[in-house]
């Protein structure tokens, strides 16, 4: 199982009370740092996919660290935690572009939530470049690299029409003309993952979609996803989004959240970023 990776920041006072890290679900690794100097070379060696930054009572010096970690990694988003609350706080957090902005205390429940929703929107956000990249032939992500094989575009192409059906490893590799052992290594080479989490991934994303439908039973979504087993896909889901797929159906304001867009990182200016130019708001100085 490939984890979703996360740099946590913890830079609380009240370092000997457990943080929000602790209560991440399973499918989550978390690189903790502790301060401020051991930010930039935990991104930098890490492939993290977003960022938390977790506070009690935010001080000047712990702002100014998310707001050049926001400067040198613009297309991370970022989670930020905190106990103490105005706002102009919250205002400060709009402006620095924070993804989601909460105030503690935050039940276990409800992180997982917010997780979810984050990782919903950073896939959907990387598939839209991963089927730019099968269109035009163009690099995507963080790096430059070679064009994807169209193979694997014709892999990923039936897999989305078929992903009520059963698809095996053997069927799509012989699609793609490589042997399974060939296939599944050049796959998790290209798409950073193994063929079976993919088929996995998409068939959580395709379930979600499916209970916009008010009507849509538990079992009913499992089966349209493709899922044949209803204990397996209640632990599937909930592995990826941290809570049981009757508690989404249920709770409308979930799905609502999943819908919401990925906030653009601002265009820099010539000389700039707009960030630099934004006051803090009053908060105490260590």
């Amino acid at each position: 199982m490939n984890k979703v990776k996360v740099v946590w920041v913890d830079l609380r006072f009240e370092r000997g009370l457990e943080g929000l890290c602790g209560g991440m679900p399973e499918g989550y690794e978390a690189l903790t740092v502790e301060s401020a100097g051991a930010i930039q070379p935990a991104i930098a060696g890490s492939l993290t996919e977003f960022l938390c930054f977790e506070y009690d009572r935010p001080v000047v010096e712990q702002m100014e660290a998310l707001r050049t970690t926001r400067l040198s990694w613009p297309g991370l988003p970022v989670l930020m935690f905190t106990e103490e609350h105005s706002e102009e706080l919250a205002v400060w957090a709009l402006r620095m572009r924070v993804w989601d902005y909460v105030v503690k205390p935050v039940s276990r429940e409800e992180l997982c939530v917010r997780l979810a929703v984050l990782v919903h929107a950073v896939e959907a956000r990387q598939d839209a470049g991963r089927s730019e990249v099968f269109s035009k032939g163009a690099p995507s992500g963080r790096e430059a690299g070679p064009a994807v094989d169209d193979r694997f575009g014709t892999a990923i192409s039936f897999v989305e029409e078929n992903l009520t059906e059963k698809i095996s490893l053997h069927e799509v590799a012989e699609l793609c003309g490589l042997g399974p052992f060939q296939f599944s290594r050049a796959f998790k080479q290209e798409q950073g993952t193994t063929f079976r989490e993919f088929l996995i991934q998409r068939r959580i994303n395709r379930a979600l979609q499916l209970f916009d439908d008010p009507k849509a039973s538990v079992t009913d979504v499992a089966f349209a996803a493709g899922f044949n087993d209803l204990s397996y896909f209640a632990r599937v889901f909930r592995r990826f989004t941290g809570i049981t797929p009757s508690l989404y159906r249920r709770d409308r304001g979930l799905r609502e959240m999943l819908r919401l867009p990925m906030p653009e990182p601002p265009e820099p200016g010539p000389t700039e970023w707009p960030i630099a130019k934004y006051f803090y708001p009053s908060a105490r100085k260590s």
